[in-house]
């Protein structure tokens, strides 16, 4: 309603979430919140997703390959390549972030942490029907863990209930913690190592704290006969961490981390510096790209 009034006037819309709906005379930037090229959406949903960022002017995004996926996508989705919004590496603002404020917290880096995607998301192959054994086993084993649910199964959307069982049986266990804040700092700073099935959080943690990640595949033989095994983010995943298909090889990989100081830490930082151009200049680059974009409008 008020689009033909102050609306009208505003020439640059800068938004960190996929909008429908956008001002009249804008030109519209899209900071995208993905630190790799792993699905965003499930697939029935990612055709919708890009048909909205198609009206976009500029996309910001954190590496090269973000930048590759996204261009693939468009073309994968029938956009004109000259038609499609201008991708822009700008580094990774939340990275920059979350390594600022981890040096501020000086933890023991003694837990595991568990922080599964959402539940929704690929359901052949993510870890939601795992997690109540996960954290039995590694409890048995006797390891500190830190039980980190994706927002959106803290939801009605996800599997709420069954979170909550979960945290139910668990609580008065000394050995277990569960991480519901909108900030996961603390989580971050306790945890010797991360356990993960295909979560964008996997290399926010590896690379802000140059710590391991277990990749836990229930379906890796059959995952690795599709197209996604193509994506930079599986390709990683050995040079931040380990891979394992089970229980009995999820307990063994965190016996090799245990075992090991330091596991894997120089190959994590070679490839935060591979991957992400603008480590600690996110910010700096972004204020320029907008100020450019200022000028031509």
């Amino acid at each position: 309603p008020f689009s033909n009034f102050f609306l009208k006037r505003v020439n640059l819309f800068i938004s960190s979430y996929v909008n429908y709906v956008f001002l009249p005379e804008s030109k519209n930037i899209y900071i995208c919140h993905d630190i790799a090229d792993s699905p965003m959406v499930n697939a029935n949903l990612e055709k919708k997703i890009f048909l909205s960022l198609g009206k976009l002017h500029y996309i910001f995004l954190s590496s090269s390959t973000v930048v590759k996926y996204f261009r693939n996508k468009f073309l994968e989705f029938g956009h004109n390549i000259n038609n499609i919004p201008e991708l822009i590496n700008t580094g990774y603002l939340k990275l920059d972030k979350v390594m600022e404020e981890l040096k501020k917290i000086k933890n023991k880096k003694s837990h595991i942490l568990l922080a599964p995607t959402y539940s929704g998301q690929m359901k052949n192959y993510n870890m939601s029907n795992n997690i109540n054994m996960i954290i039995e086993n590694i409890l048995q084993a006797g390891e500190k863990i830190i039980f980190r649910p994706h927002p959106l199964d803290l939801t009605s959307k996800g599997k709420f209930k069954e979170i909550q069982k979960i945290i139910k049986k668990y609580k008065n266990n000394r050995n277990f913690f569960y991480d519901i804040s909108h900030s996961y700092m603390d989580s971050y700073s306790r945890a010797k190592m991360l356990i993960t099935d295909f979560s964008g959080t996997a290399y926010t943690f590896a690379y802000s704290t140059l710590r391991p990640v277990i990749f836990f595949s229930k379906n890796e033989h059959k995952f690795s006969k599709t197209k996604m095994i193509d994506l930079f983010y599986y390709q990683d995943r050995l040079s931040v961490g380990l891979v394992c298909q089970n229980i009995k090889q999820l307990l063994k990989s965190i016996i090799i981390i245990n075992k090991k100081k330091d596991f894997n830490k120089n190959k994590i930082f070679n490839l935060r510096k591979k991957r992400i151009k603008y480590v600690n200049k996110s910010l700096d680059q972004t204020i320029t790209q907008i100020l450019k974009i200022c000028k031509k409008i």
